[in-house]
């Protein structure tokens, strides 16, 4: 019943937003045509109804990218000042490319009636969501018809902190109906007149019987994958997800800040990336292979050259590695390492040595035994050009093949080997979710600076909050960290 209400005051304030919308630039047509203010007046020219039809989709369309249709939205004005005008930007500026690329005056022909539409409709919107809305938002909130069914993750101090501020508050729209607690000792307890329903791994089940909706996270002390994974699972029950206090900080995906009741919590909503986005970064990543490979092709053939002439052993070397799902593949790499075969026995223990120490280094590097600055030293396995080419990343280009062929993506989380997988905590396997990149954002943003914690939480970040703009910023960060090698593990 609460998710029917749910969905009607949405569509309530979509139906608000297309009448507003329509208002607003009927009004400025009105004002150029026929109010004789701009001389004769004139009739509607025939095409304004289609004017006012695609800006109006448009305007939906953004206006639910953005988030304005979430209760946060609805209920904080300044909020909503702040997304209206970064809404009214982004179509604005999809309409002038519309009308450039169209080239027609069917579209509209008058800058000045659409000028007047934005700003007219703008001043609309600004007075009745701003203004009009939140009042009638609090009102519905105060007399119990809007109210979203919740349950509070945590039932300690914290937990009971935040309920008696919920309760307080005549902003809250929770409908608190018990905790869930991890502690066996609290089970079917009461805590402050609210029944402790169940552990965290009950949550799925107790959506179901509890009509559940949202979940608010109060849990002190906790460590970053217990946390990870606990997000996951609310997650995975389809709830939106409310963080308080500093674990915040932990989280990995973009954050919604709302105010209620005194509290600040953080908003976590569960999204996929879809067809269409996936679609659009398959395209990325195969016109932009394609495109390096025919670039980059007389750099290979000097690579290619200088690796035959400096020690014996193929061009390319093809690890086994994990990418999308768990599932392995073989990637490519310049040869950087000396062959298992060299033909000098010297070379050949330096090889095992070093492959050994590697492995012990990984190890404790990814179970958090060693510091994300250190790194394995006096590599005698790298040969003096593959140590040039590790240094600015250029034994890595041929992984644009696996690109081209859909096994690796240019931006994504760091590929591991299949014996380091094997050194992975539970939720470092998060990683898995999609294809490995060339480059990701704790290449750009931390490089070898950090723990392995750290680099997979980035990756966890890169994988809840993609966009194609983020994609282009990590190329395009990528660029001088190649150039200039910075924080190469090889010294």
């Amino acid at each position: 019943m609460t998710a029917v209400m749910i969905s009607k005051h949405k569509i309530t304030l979509a139906l608000l937003d297309i009448t507003l919308l329509v208002a607003g630039f009927s009004l400025s047509f009105w004002c150029v045509f026929a109010s004789g203010f701009y001389g004769l007046a004139r009739e509607y020219p025939v095409y304004f109804i289609p004017s006012i039809i695609v800006l109006t989709v448009i305007f939906l369309v953004v206006f639910q990218l953005e988030g304005l249709y979430k209760y946060q939205a609805i209920a904080n004005p300044v909020h909503q000042v702040q997304s209206l005008l970064k809404c009214y930007l982004q179509v604005l500026a999809a309409f002038i490319l519309i009308v450039f690329f169209m080239k027609t005056e069917y579209i509209a022909d008058s800058r000045l009636t659409i000028g007047l539409g934005f700003s007219i409709s703008f001043i609309f919107m600004i007075l009745t969501r701003a203004l009009t809305v939140p009042l009638v938002f609090y009102y519905f909130v105060d007399k119990g018809i809007i109210k979203k069914r919740a349950i509070i993750m945590g039932a300690g101090e914290h937990g009971q902190q935040v309920l008696d501020q919920l309760r307080q508050s005549r902003e809250n729209y929770f409908e608190i109906v018990g905790y869930c607690d991890d502690n066996p000792h609290l089970l079917d307890a009461s805590v402050s007149g609210l029944p402790v329903l169940g552990s965290s791994r009950d949550v799925n089940q107790l959506k179901g019987q509890k009509s559940i909706q949202e979940v608010i996270i109060a849990v002190s002390n906790i460590q970053r994958g217990d946390l990870v994974a606990l997000i996951e699972r609310c997650k995975e029950a389809g709830l939106v997800i409310h963080v308080i206090s500093d674990l915040f900080s932990r989280v990995t995906e973009k954050l919604e800040a709302e105010a209620f009741g005194g509290l600040i919590t953080y908003r976590i909503e569960s999204h996929q990336n879809g067809i269409v986005r996936n679609i659009i970064k398959r395209m990325m990543d195969f016109f932009g292979s394609s495109l390096l490979l025919i670039l980059l092709s007389p750099l290979f053939w000097c690579i290619a050259w200088a690796i035959k002439r400096d020690s014996p052993g193929p061009v390319f070397y093809r690890p086994e590695v994990v990418g999308k799902g768990e599932k392995t593949f073989l990637t490519y790499k310049f040869r950087s390492m000396i062959t298992a075969d060299a033909p000098s026995s010297e070379e050949r223990e330096a090889r095992d040595n070093g492959e050994k120490r590697h492995l012990a280094f990984m190890r404790d590097f990814i179970q958090g035994r060693v510091k994300g600055t250190c790194f394995v030293e006096n590599e005698d396995r790298i040969t003096r050009v593959g140590r040039f080419l590790r240094k600015y990343s250029l034994d890595e280009l041929p992984q644009l093949i696996n690109v081209f062929w859909g096994e690796m993506s240019l931006v994504g989380p760091r590929f591991c080997s299949v014996t380091e997988c094997g050194f992975y905590k539970p939720w470092h396997k998060r990683r898995f979710q999609v294809k490995p990149g060339m480059t990701g954002l704790w290449q750009v943003r931390a490089r070898s600076d950090v723990s392995y914690d750290d680099m997979v939480v980035l990756d966890l970040y890169y994988i809840q909050n993609w966009s194609l703009l983020l994609d282009m910023e990590i190329l395009l960060r990528t660029i001088p960290v190649v150039l200039f090698g910075k924080g190469s593990r090889v010294s």
